[in-house]
């Protein structure tokens, strides 16, 4: 189900990119790479840690509007990590548990021009791979489960032009995962991007 509906969703984009007028006012493509730091909010405001990293590829489809193939993978924790837990057993103190998070998400970009820089708001939909790190075995019933699911994000992001073809892009996103448990995720990451 989920294949099925991101490959629907970049049918439609593709299409919609084909039909799509280019200007000769602006570049239509852009590619891009960034890294930066992750934040678990699934159940409170914890603290960065730097392991997200992303890049992208966009078609620039009107003026102010772009559509925006990204693909990256954060490590983070998982949903249980260093908390304590009720088992069967009675309370279970959890170390750190790591996993690592792939994503491929299809979005819109809406720009605004402010003089000197360019700021946007962005969201779109995506599929998330969960794959936790090996634990050992007294932790492995508070462990998460590969599973690959559905998600959704949003954000804002700012543009400065350093060279003609070339800037720097500065984004915080919002990563809402249907994951068993539910997660969610805010990435703070700068980069560059390349136009043509």
């Amino acid at each position: 189900m989920i294949r099925k509906t991101l490959l629907t969703a970049v049918f439609v984009c593709v299409a919609a990119a084909a039909r799509a007028q280019s200007t000769s006012d602006f570049n239509a493509f852009g590619v891009g790479a960034s890294f930066g730091w992750v934040n678990d909010v699934s159940h409170d405001f914890g603290s960065f840690d730097p392991s997200d990293v992303n890049g992208w590829i966009d078609y620039r489809f009107e003026r102010h509007s772009l559509l925006r193939l990204t693909f990256g993978s954060m490590h983070t924790g998982q949903a249980n990590s260093e908390k304590t837990v009720e088992t069967p057993d009675g309370p279970l103190a959890v170390p750190e548990l790591k996993e690592h998070v792939n994503y491929l998400t299809i979005g819109t970009s809406y720009l605004f021009a402010e003089g000197w820089f360019t700021s946007g708001v962005f969201g779109g939909i995506g599929g998330y791979h969960l794959k936790p790190d090996t634990v050992a075995p007294p932790f492995d019933v508070v462990a998460d489960q590969k599973e690959t699911v559905f998600g959704w994000h949003f954000g804002a992001e700012a543009f400065f032009r350093a060279f003609k073809n070339i800037g720097i892009v500065a984004r915080a996103t919002y990563h809402n995962v249907s994951a068993h448990p539910h997660r969610q995720w805010v990435n703070l990451d700068g980069g560059i991007v390349a136009r043509f």
